[in-house]
């Protein structure tokens, strides 16, 4: 069976909408593509744009602010970030970034979302700013799944408040899927799925009822999964694994039309 065209990867380059064309130049979303041609900022052929203006990338001159900007060739990566690896793509202060993980055939991408410091796992990479804005906007709710290892051992209790949510900076989380994987006398592993990505947030949620993070693991993104890829490598997403995303988001939209 042939698979369906995907649209983030389609290369032939036939007319586009002006936002469009913006979100595949870098980390920029339609969202913020579109705010940027209300306020007057993109051009095309040195004429003001305007929103569901189309463009031939092999013919016109986009420019934002009066910079020439060029679509990129689309690239979707997974990387199996270790731990100690800031997710950024450069530190002030010389700490080690994903940004020193990632070959020079792929400059250009950027993380969709974060782990932290001491978290370790699945990172999709891309330089296409709509499906980052997709895949991490909380509106969307795109499930993240984690191994968590928590301490002292997690009661059925403080499990079942973590599940229907806790207040963080005075708003509640929403529900979450948690269950046990193992437990020993001192601590349980869990796995833990969300659709929103506040800072430091299951970190936060264990404290709130009485117990502490040692270890995280990303383990999927909606339906993309870290399988066995080595920590500190990756890999550039199979057609399957991107018709998979793209139903997901096509889906998604339709929930919220």
């Amino acid at each position: 069976m042939v698979p369906e065209t995907n649209t983030f990867i389609d290369k032939h380059m036939s007319l586009m909408r002006i936002n469009r064309y913006i979100s595949l130049t870098g980390a920029i979303s339609r969202r913020r593509a579109d705010e940027l041609i209300r306020s007057a900022r993109v051009s095309i052929n040195k004429r003001r744009a305007s929103l569901g203006d189309l463009v031939n990338p092999a013919s016109d001159k986009v420019s934002i602010d009066g910079q020439a900007v060029n679509v990129q060739k689309p690239l979707y990566l997974v990387l199996n970030k270790p731990k100690q690896i800031l997710t950024t793509m450069y530190d002030p202060k010389g700490r080690p970034c994903i940004n020193d993980l990632i070959p020079a055939k792929y400059k250009g991408v950027f993380p969709v979302g974060r782990l932290d410091w001491d978290a370790e796992g699945l990172l999709i990479l891309t330089n296409d700013g709509d499906l980052s804005n997709a895949l991490h906007h909380p509106v969307y709710g795109v499930r993240k799944i984690y191994l968590v290892q928590v301490r002292p051992p997690a009661s059925p209790g403080a499990l079942a408040k973590m599940s229907n949510g806790v207040i963080l900076d005075g708003k509640k989380t929403r529900p979450a899927d948690i269950k046990k994987v193992s437990q020993n006398s001192v601590s349980t592993l869990l796995r833990i799925t969300l659709r929103e990505g506040r800072k430091n947030q299951i970190k936060r949620m264990a404290r709130s009822v009485g117990l502490t993070v040692t270890s995280i693991k990303r383990i999927a993104v909606g339906p993309i999964t870290l399988k066995a890829i080595k920590p500190g490598t990756l890999h550039e997403l199979s057609l399957e694994e991107l018709n998979k995303l793209n139903n997901l988001l096509k889906n998604i939209r339709k929930t919220l039309t």
